[in-house]
């Protein structure tokens, strides 16, 4: 059974006398928000007024801040960010009095100043490496096709820079976030090698405390959108009946037949594009976005996990029967450290139900995946 141990950063020094008086440390991290971190430590009034951490030159907004866990053989980053909240509790009896330091990831800085500016002549991944660029973040994009020809339109920001990337990212099905020094705009990524396996009442493999999960039927298995040309005044057509991400299973939406062989169909409304390429990409959005069937919740026994579970990134989930065990897409983890524990909170989904013979190392038979 590993140990994990927290470790902290202020300005890149340690400040490891934040844990004897810690109460509590949270860092979340979700596919969609920024990354967030709250520190609760207890205070003390000093000589002349001052209170510890309280009127420490360390504990100031906008210092920077990196919070790891040490699962024995290793340091793994769980966040970089900056403070930006400060909150002091006090009480007549001064051991209950206490301060939360609260911050977030690199976005912080990108969602200061709300701006007004056009984008002509650009795609939206020229316009996300521009971005990334302006805060000193090495870009990672995927490259989107459609350039927006100011002839015909230009994009307008009417936001902070994060905002504005990640509405740019909704409409081409990416994810948009910052981690340590890279700004991130992609599709999510379903081929790098996974996390350590989660397993649900596996014997002496076990490592989930508790798992929770549901199936929705109700989604959508095609997508449309129409509009008419303002300039040729012809009808315009977009049709989208299959993902382009990865399935992550055996039996995906469109597996799912209603009686009477009806299948969900949505109409993108409230929507305008330039034309069909931009109607398609859109279309296609909504789809793989519709397609996440199956949305998992649960908590991780981290002592036994041995790892510290991270989102954006693929883990397999064993024991939990044919339709829900195989490989997931982290969502969400919420890290909570306390004196005498670390727990694992975790969100994933998938795109397909029951596993492949491939989801758990190889050709081994899929009943040992079930439990």
């Amino acid at each position: 059974m590993a140990e994990i141990t927290g470790a902290i950063t202020i300005n890149d020094e340690a400040a490891q006398d934040l844990f004897p008086p810690l109460l509590e440390m949270v860092v979340e991290d979700d596919h969609r928000m920024a990354t967030v971190f709250r520190i609760k430590v207890s205070i003390g009034q000093q000589d002349e007024g001052h209170w510890t951490f309280l009127d420490d030159d360390r504990i100031k907004p906008w210092n920077k801040v990196t919070i790891s866990a040490n699962t024995g053989d290793q340091d793994q980053k769980v966040i970089t960010g900056y403070i930006t909240h400060l909150k002091p509790h006090f009480e007549s009896d001064e051991n209950n009095s206490f301060l939360e330091i609260c911050g977030m990831d690199p976005t912080s800085l990108m969602s200061i100043e709300e701006k007004i500016r056009d984008w002509p002549n650009k795609t939206d991944s020229d316009i996300a490496r521009e971005i990334f660029s302006d805060y000193d973040l090495t870009p990672q994009v995927d490259e989107t096709e459609i350039t927006h020809d100011d002839t015909v339109s230009t994009i307008i920001q009417r936001e902070t820079d994060i905002q504005f990337l990640k509405r740019l990212a909704r409409r081409n099905g990416f994810e948009c976030f910052a981690k340590d020094t890279t700004g991130y705009f992609r599709k999510p990524v379903l081929t790098d090698p996974p996390q350590p396996v989660l397993a649900v009442h596996f014997g002496s493999e076990t490592n989930v405390v508790s798992f929770e999960g549901r199936i929705n039927a109700l989604r959508p298995t095609a997508v449309e959108m129409h509009q008419i040309d303002t300039v040729g005044k012809q009808l315009q057509d977009a049709t989208v009946d299959s993902g382009s991400l990865r399935q992550l299973g055996r039996d995906g939406a469109t597996s799912l037949t209603a009686p009477g062989s009806s299948s969900a169909r949505l109409f993108v409304r409230q929507a305008i594009a330039t034309g069909e390429p931009e109607m398609k990409n859109l279309a296609q959005a909504v789809f793989d976005e519709a397609a996440w069937l199956i949305q998992v919740n649960g908590e991780i026994d981290a002592a036994t996990y041995g790892s510290v579970l991270q989102t954006k990134q693929l883990v397999p989930i064993k024991g939990v029967g044919e339709l829900f065990s195989g490989l997931y897409y982290v969502t969400n983890v919420k890290h909570v450290f306390t004196m005498d524990r670390y727990t694992q909170q975790f969100m994933a989904r998938r795109n397909a139900m029951a596993p492949t013979s491939s989801d758990f190392g190889g050709g081994g038979s899929l009943l040992g995946a079930l439990g």
